[in-house]
């Protein structure tokens, strides 16, 4: 039996080329944009770097082995430049690698029109995609870790036709729902504990407890997202937007990372999403750390507001939500005019990508509190958790003396209009121009590297 699990963790597997080549439409490439940023930029891109060429995989336990994201840059030899469509779209359907061998990422069952968007995007001039040079690390399992990824997935990929996968009709139905859950958003995999490729059609599927790694080197177990009192009962679908979409949960605390933020993620797909994890089965799973677990008597920030007229989270699946949209504010107003057409990066220092989708402007900021204790917000709001000394993204904090307090102030506020696949949360509604304004000068003047370092 050993000697067969040894081999096993060596050998190569079996997966169709899906016969799917890049679409480069305009539409293709606005959607694949969307996808990528959502569902691969977070793995892809290194908190220091403007392209997609890799980064470690420190959300793994490491008792697994050490991985690494692989290079997706246009480079003909470290990245896929020379890598054919057919490879690229095996990889993302099975998880199987140019070498044939099962890897650690999700295998994604998008349909073929989504998957030609995501080759097409891949295929851009986008900045992501500059070539570089330096290949990525290979990834190697420990010892146990190959033994335990062998016995679980039984070294055999996920069964699903190489082509002939049709996208659903796009709409706020249970079926764009599911679809969304579980082929493009992925939600099912890391919100289900263990690593079978058949563990997202079992009993505990969104029951939370799959464990990662946040930025802090600690270990992450994720939510439960069905709709139980140990999950997301009490929910509203504008609190659930709020934070798959801006990374900020209903209480005003940042939503744990490593939680993508879907930037692109419109109202028809959040609402699909919402009335499909409503209509799961809710499962018992009070998940350690996870928050915040709602009651119905939760008393919401003043800047989280409900529709007159919306329905509440234990509505019926059938019936309308509706999303508040507030006026907005001159201070929301004027930070809105004042942002650059061209803006653009992921951090302080870093230069212009392509304009993504633009963030919301539909609530209006929060009063300027003072004094502005800066310290206290930037650990207040989880900025410390990724930008302490030793953190993941704490260089780019040296990096935003050189930019100017205005661009900072609209760096902090509204990140996803000069990244779109950024990981930080926009704290345009919890924090307003002046406030934000204090954050930046402290962090000009080094206020983030004298905090305590982060454990790692």
């Amino acid at each position: 039996m050993l000697c067969t699990l040894l081999a096993g963790c060596a050998s190569t597997v079996q997966a169709p080329y899906p016969a799917i080549r890049a679409d480069s439409s305009p539409a293709a490439l606005e959607r694949g944009a969307s996808i990528f940023h959502a569902s691969c930029e977070a793995c892809h891109r290194g908190g220091d770097v403007e392209t997609a060429s890799g980064a470690p995989l420190h959300e793994l336990p490491s008792y697994m082995g050490r991985f690494h994201a692989s290079n997706l840059t246009s480079h003909p030899t470290a990245g896929i430049g020379a890598v054919s469509d057919e490879e690229l779209a095996r990889a993302i359907r099975y998880a199987v690698s140019r070498d044939g061998r099962l890897m650690v990422m999700p295998s994604y069952g998008m349909g073929d029109k989504d998957l030609a968007a995501v080759l097409g995007f891949m295929r851009s001039k986008h900045p992501l995609f500059t070539p570089e040079a330096k290949p990525a690390p290979r990834s190697e399992f420990s010892f146990i870790g190959g033994l335990g990824f062998r016995f679980i997935t039984g070294n055999e990929p996920v069964q699903r036709p190489p082509i002939g996968i049709p996208v659903p009709p796009k709409g706020p139905t249970l079926e764009y729902g599911r679809y969304m859950a579980h082929d493009v958003y992925d939600c099912a995999s890391c919100h289900t504990p263990g690593f079978s490729p058949e563990k997202t059609s079992d009993d505990e599927v969104f029951s939370g407890g799959m464990a990662f790694k946040d930025s802090e080197g600690n270990e992450v177990l994720s939510s439960n997202i069905t709709f139980h009192g140990t999950g997301l009962a009490h929910w509203t679908l504008e609190d659930f937007t709020r934070a798959v979409r801006d990374g900020i949960a209903p209480d005003g605390s940042a939503v744990r990372m490593p939680m993508p933020r879907f930037r692109g993620m419109d109202s028809d797909e959040a609402r699909a999403l919402y009335d499909y994890l409503r209509s799961m089965p809710p499962r018992k799973n009070a998940v350690e750390g996870a928050r915040p677990r709602l009651t119905a008597t939760f008393q919401r920030p003043a800047w989280v507001t409900t529709a007159q007229g919306s329905a509440p989270p234990d509505a019926p699946v059938s019936s309308p939500a509706v999303v508040a949209t507030p006026a907005k504010t001159a201070s929301s107003e004027s930070a809105t005019a004042s942002a650059p057409a061209s803006a653009a990066a992921s951090d302080p220092g870093s230069s212009p990508h392509a304009a993504g989708p633009a963030p919301s402007d539909s609530h209006p900021p929060l009063p300027s509190p003072a004094p502005v204790d800066a310290s206290k917000l930037f650990t207040q709001f989880g900025c410390a958790a990724c930008h302490a000394p030793g953190a993941r993204y704490h260089a780019q904090m040296s990096r935003a003396a050189g930019r100017t307090e205005e661009e900072l102030v609209q760096w902090i506020r509204t990140p996803a209009r000069f990244l779109p696949g950024t990981p930080m949360p926009t704290y345009e509604e919890l924090l307003d121009v002046a406030t934000a304004r204090a954050l930046a000068q402290w962090v000009k003047s080094g206020g983030p590297a004298t905090m305590a370092s982060a454990t790692h």
